[in-house]
Order: structure tokens, then C-alpha cells, then sequence
């Protein structure tokens, strides 16, 4: 956790962690295992240095929705201030990132959140992002919401993409208008968004991401997208997604907010940063996962910062195989909307290694959902102290925990 929680004033203290000066829109977060990053995370004159350093232009408005690299770089550097390394991974914050740019101010109209996922290579770390970006703008009011989503694959893979791309526009430079010419020489990725009717044509026809993916970044993709569909969350692939090159890897994403009139605004960001903690001198790769996440003026909730008094999780969930994993957000969702916190270690795969955290963590219940539970749309209960343990319907887990007086 990056920040030592204190506990509330109240004659239920022990059964409650209070968050002061904390923004409204991280309250679902919580109760998918983020933490709060205890004030704004403000990007130095130092970061800005190192992300130059990586061949880094900053060409964006620090408010800009698109997590930018220099904000990368100063996550990266917190993780390492706060000593992270030598904590249980994956590290889940969620927060406020400020430019640290005097004269440039985001705008009173809207706030900016970022939520980061350290330490996890897997699926269900973009999984959970996604669903918590969901939950919250459904919280704010926001209704009309669809995800688009991209893989731009490892660097091997992207390596071939462009290599694949070059060739394409080289083979029909002819047709390219004069002015877009020079792009090819720069950057043939700015010729996918280039907005003349000419490039927009060539553009339908040139390679895809997706068509370049080694085998790891294809089955790494696969399990994303089967995830998306087990929340019956609505996604369309955009294959002009392409993303920061000097940092996104694998999955990008954004989720848009239709308008009206066939308009449309884009209220999350997200990318997937494998490489990054290697190329900034971390001994060992972090791989990771991010998103800012947009809240207009006219959501519904305040803008206002106020205390959380958040419920300490009395139940730990645990869950074994992949079919398991794909019904786990569900599970946690199901528990947030009647205000029960869990404990949850969704990135382990071992069952052995979740027990033992359960064990240490001393506590009272567990949720057990394994292959034939996911099969069966079931958990098991299990009380930690007598061991005893009955398995509950998923329907039926929400009133099951209610007569527990758990929520």
C-alpha cells in the first residue's frame, strides 16, 4: 500500500479505514484492491528529464487524457521511492498526476484520474482496469459507454509491424498525396490517422497490429477480449489505436461516451507499459498497466475531494484456473454494489500462495470459486475458524452475505 490508511474515529474504528482529501471518483476503485496515492503525484522537473531521455517529445497538454510518458516515468520513480519492489505484486494505486508545469492548469470543468496496476503482466490486470473504469463512470451518471481496444503486441511484434507498414506505403507511394510524402520518411504510423481522403483509402488496406502479434501477445489479447465478454462489456477493435511507441505495449484501449448526432468524447485512456521499468534501470522488469480516466463537469457526482470511510474487507476471495478468473470481476462487482470490500489477489494463480495470504491476513471468511464453481455459476464459503463452508449460488450471494449482517 502506498500510504499508511488511518483508522477512523468512531466506536466501529477497528472495522473501518478512513481516506481524508481523497477524490469521489476513487471510491469504486477501492473496492477492486486500488489504494489511494495519498495526494497529487506531481511530475518533476527530473522525470521530464528521463523521459527526454528515452527520446521523449512533449508534444500534449499535461492535461491531455492520454497517459503521457513523463507521467510513466514518475510513477515509475514512486514505486521506487516507496520501496514497492519488496512488496507483494501487483501495487494498485489510483490518484491524481499533476505536470508539475507553473502557468499550465487543467481545466476547472473536468478532473483527471489515473489508475495503475505494477507488477502484473496478465490479462486480468487490463480486465480489472476496464471493469473499474466502467463501474466508476456508471457510478458518475455516464450511460452510453463502449470500449475500443487495440494490441500493439512486444516490441518484436511491433518491430514487424513496422517493418510490414513501411513496405505497404512504399509499394503505393504514388498514390500518396505530396504534402503526406514526408510522413513516410518520419513516421509511417502517422499515415494510418492522416486525415486526406487519399491516405484515409490507402489506410484501409495497409497491415494491421493485430496481424504482426507474436504468439504470447496473441494469446495475451485473446484472454483480455474473453474476459470483456464474460462482463458483457461492449467493444469493437480499432485498429488505428496505435498508441505512445516509446512506451505502450500489448493492450490500448479507450472507453467513448456516444453523444448524440453520431459524436462522441472520450472519457478513459489506457495502455499497457511492459518494457519500461528495464529501459528507466530497474534490475527487473515491472510489467504494467494504466488508464486516466475523464470526469466532466457534468457527471453527476461532485467535484468536491471528502473523506472515505471505507470498510476493512472481512472476506478474502480466492479463485483456481481461468474459467474461475474469468467470473472473479463479476463476483467483486456483485459484492461492490451492496457496499462488501474483498480482499483480493486476482494476478496469482497458485492457490496455495492466495490461502497463505488469506492465513496471514487473519481473515474471518473466504470465497472460493474453482473450475467446477465457474462451471456450476457457484462459490464455495468457507469459514477460516471452523472450517466449516456451504457453496452459495452466485445469484444468491448478495442476499446469502446480507443475512450474514456483512452488508
Amino acid at each position: 500500500m502506498s500510504i499508511p490508511a488511518k483508522k477512523a474515529k468512531s466506536p466501529r474504528s477497528t472495522a473501518y479505514v478512513e481516506y481524508k482529501n481523497v477524490d469521489p471518483g476513487m471510491e469504486t476503485a477501492l473496492y477492486y484492491g486500488f489504494t489511494p496515492l495519498g495526494g497529487p503525484l506531481v511530475v518533476t522537473k527530473e522525470d521530464r528529464e528521463r523521459a527526454r531521455g528515452l527520446g521523449y517529445e512533449d508534444r500534449t497538454e499535461p492535461s491531455a487524457l492520454v497517459p503521457s510518458l513523463e507521467e510513466r516515468v514518475a510513477l515509475f520513480r514512486h514505486y521506487e521511492e516507496q520501496n514497492f519492489d519488496g512488496h507483494a505484486q501487483p501495487i494498485m494505486l489510483c490518484g491524481e498526476l499533476q505536470s508539475g508545469i507553473s502557468g499550465k492548469k487543467k481545466s476547472g470543468d473536468e478532473r483527471k484520474l489515473s489508475f495503475e496496476i505494477m507488477g502484473s503482466g496478465k490479462s486480468v490486470a487490463e480486465a480489472t482496469l476496464i471493469q473499474t473504469a466502467f463501474a466508476t463512470l456508471q457510478e458518475e451518471g455516464h450511460t452510453e459507454l463502449t470500449l475500443v481496444l487495440n494490441s500493439v503486441g512486444d516490441r518484436d511484434s511491433m518491430n514487424r509491424f513496422l517493418r510490414e507498414l513501411g513496405n505497404y506505403y512504399k509499394k503505393h507511394m504514388a498514390l500518396l498525396p505530396q504534402s503526406c510524402k514526408t510522413l513516410l520518411r518520419k513516421n509511417p504510423l502517422d499515415l494510418i490517422k492522416c486525415t486526406h481522403e487519399k491516405c484515409m483509402l490507402l489506410a484501409e488496406g495497409a497491415p494491421k497490429t493485430i496481424g504482426s502479434l507474436g504468439d504470447e501477445s496473441r494469446r495475451h489479447f485473446k484472454e483480455v477480449l474473453e474476459f470483456l465478454e464474460e462482463l458483457e462489456i461492449p467493444y469493437c477493435i480499432e485498429h488505428s489505436l496505435i498508441g505512445n511507441r516509446l512506451y505502450a505495449t500489448e493492450t490500448l484501449f479507450e472507453i467513448r461516451e456516444a453523444l448524440g448526432g453520431g459524436t462522441s468524447r472520450v472519457l478513459c485512456s489506457g495502455a499497457r507499459y511492459n518494457g519500461l521499468g528495464k529501459r528507466l534501470g530497474f534490475k527487473r522488469e515491472v510489467p504494467s498497466v494504466g488508464m486516466n480516466l475523464l470526469f466532466p463537469k457534468d457527471a453527476k457526482s461532485a467535484s468536491a475531494k471528502r473523506k472515505i470511510l471505507f470498510r476493512k474487507p472481512s472476506i478474502f476471495f480466492l479463485q483456481l484456473g481461468f474459467c474461475a478468473k474469468l467470473k472473479s470481476l463479476r463476483v467483486i462487482e456483485m459484492m461492490r454494489k451492496i457496499g462488501i470490500p474483498l480482499y483480493q489477489a486476482l494476478c496469482r494463480d497458485k492457490l496455495t500462495t492466495q490461502i497463505s495470504s488469506a492465513e496471514n491476513l487473519r481473515i474471518p471468511y473466504s470465497i472460493i470459486l474453482g473450475q467446477r464453481e465457474a462451471l456450476e455459476n457457484s462459490v464455495i464459503v468457507r469459514n477460516t475458524v471452523s472450517r466449516a463452508q456451504e457453496t452459495v449460488k452466485l445469484q444468491n450471494l448478495a442476499e446469502y452475505f446480507k443475512k450474514m449482517k456483512l452488508g
